[in-house]
């Protein structure tokens, strides 16, 4: 019997690390209507605020796309230094006027405390 694929997405670590005190990573991820951009830092216990992880984010629209597509973001993205990756990100948006949404989310992981 074969297994059908539903949800045959793409994702792309642009940079994945850990040490004794976080773990942070940066992935550009597409589902049925978004793509997504986003950097995570989650500490770990006993470090900052154990259990407080945070995400700050891009989110696009598929149909805002306009001539942009996920192979072109993701050059972008891997051609970008870190530290300057979402400001230039949401600069490119801008600049071809499409429309994005962006924050900075945080939760409390009650499984690490």
């Amino acid at each position: 019997m074969e297994q059908l694929e539903l949800f045959d997405y793409r994702r792309d670590y642009l940079f994945d690390n850990k040490n004794q005190i976080a773990h942070w990573y940066d992935i550009l991820q597409e589902t049925k209507d978004t793509i997504s951009y986003a950097e995570h830092i989650d500490p770990n216990k006993g470090y900052a605020i154990a259990g407080m992880e945070y995400e700050e984010y891009v989110d696009i629209k598929k149909n805002n796309l306009k001539e942009l597509t996920y192979d072109q973001i993701l050059s972008f993205l891997k051609n970008t230094k870190k530290e300057k990756r979402l400001e230039k990100y949401k600069a490119l948006l801008k600049f071809r006027n499409i429309p994005y949404e962006a924050d900075l989310f945080t939760w409390h992981n009650s499984d690490i405390l």
